[in-house]
């Protein structure tokens, strides 16, 4: 499979045209799209070309498949840095190229054809931070490199604890603490845990988990600190939340 970035200048036509060409996005293809264009939407990129990607669309739906691609887009293209995995012309050139059907199917486009649906998910909608875990593919692929860890028995698993709603992704990947892989696998580790061992793990806890993740990055240089103090940091204050009532809460 052959990388191919939509440049700049065609990311901003497409988007300054949106609402005139947004029926286009309900086609089997880009190809009506580049129509518009009157000249080529991709330009190939210095990328050494990769075996093709099959991603799941199994499911009823959608997100239940989120885990799962999440595996398969990092594993195939783990070679990216994080510069590269933050450039919005490769992701919008997957997104618009090869993964075309799968944007159409995780986001059901159809249905929701709108100019931020299409923006958020084919494109970047927001600021940095938050566009790489809206994008259809950068948030596969983030979330694969936050949540991905060897040294556990199965590497997966806090890909597929925080695959499980999608609130817990906006909880913990869309704040800044999240920037690094080991503050990421500290804190849903101590999450996994507190869950195993009978503790109330809901939307609520997480969100409260990730408030408090973010008034210990006000005190210490988070990435400064060993993965083992966050992880006990953050199951104390699981066991804290528990200990009030949940109305409280």
């Amino acid at each position: 499979m052959k990388i191919q970035f939509v440049s700049y200048d065609n990311i901003d036509l497409i988007k300054t045209n949106l609402s005139v060409w947004i029926e286009h996005f309900r086609a089997e293809s880009s190809k009506q799209l580049e129509a518009e264009l009157e000249h080529p939407l991709f330009t190939d990129s210095k990328f050494v070309e990769v075996q093709d990607v099959v991603l799941d669309m199994s499911a009823e739906k959608g997100f239940r498949t989120d885990a799962e691609n999440a595996k398969r887009i990092y594993e195939n293209f783990r070679f990216l840095s994080e510069s590269q995995a933050s450039d919005e012309r490769l992701w919008a050139g997957l997104c618009l190229g090869p993964f075309w059907k799968y944007v159409k199917y995780r986001w059901d486009v159809d249905a929701k054809c709108t100019v931020p649906h299409i923006t958020q998910h084919f494109f970047f909608g927001f600021g940095p931070r938050r566009s790489l875990t809206r994008n259809a593919l950068s948030r596969l692929w983030w979330i694969g490199r936050l949540t991905h860890d060897e040294r556990r028995d199965d590497p997966w698993e806090l890909t597929r604890f925080i695959c499980e709603n999608a609130d817990y992704i906006m909880h913990v990947l869309e704040r800044n603490t999240s920037n690094n892989p080991s503050i990421t696998r500290g804190f849903l580790s101590a999450v996994i845990d507190a869950r195993n061992n009978g503790m109330r793990i809901d939307t609520n806890v997480v969100g409260e988990l990730a408030k408090y993740l973010n008034l210990l990055g006000g005190v210490y240089i988070l990435d400064c600190l060993p993965e083992k103090h966050i992880y006990e940091k953050i199951y104390e204050k699981a066991k804290e939340i528990n200990s009030v009532p949940t109305q409280a809460i």
